[in-house]
């Protein structure tokens, strides 16, 4: 067991000297890693703006929503009062006008007959 961890180990350093990268390439990756956080940090910005908008607009759709019923509401009261301010069968202005006439008229006549 000790043969094959000691194995493993020289292998491990043997084969880990391939990989050296040059100054310029560490630069490049640490530049990349750099660029990539800062897109990070922008796309989780971009995230709590999304979520505070969608609060947002849920509240904006209450609002809405309340808004209509009371619109409904309004619309139900002023029915109800436009049926109380039209004018009954009785409250015609031709209907009075022959009441005065024939209040006039009938009298007239009857006196007219009595001679």
């Amino acid at each position: 067991m000790k043969n094959l961890l000691i194995i493993i180990l020289i292998i491990n350093f043997v084969f880990s000297q391939q990989n050296c990268f040059s100054d310029e390439e560490v630069k490049g990756i640490f530049s990349g890693i750099k660029e990539l956080q800062y897109k990070d940090s922008l796309n989780l910005k971009i995230q709590e703006n999304l979520k505070i908008q969608l609060k947002n607009s849920e509240m904006i759709t209450k609002n809405d929503s309340l808004i209509i019923i009371e619109l409904e509401t309004q619309l139900k009261l002023k029915d109800n009062l436009i049926k109380e301010v039209t004018p009954k069968w009785y409250e015609n202005k031709y209907l009075w006008f022959g009441y005065g006439v024939s209040a006039i008229l009938i009298p007239i006549w009857a006196i007219g007959q009595i001679k």
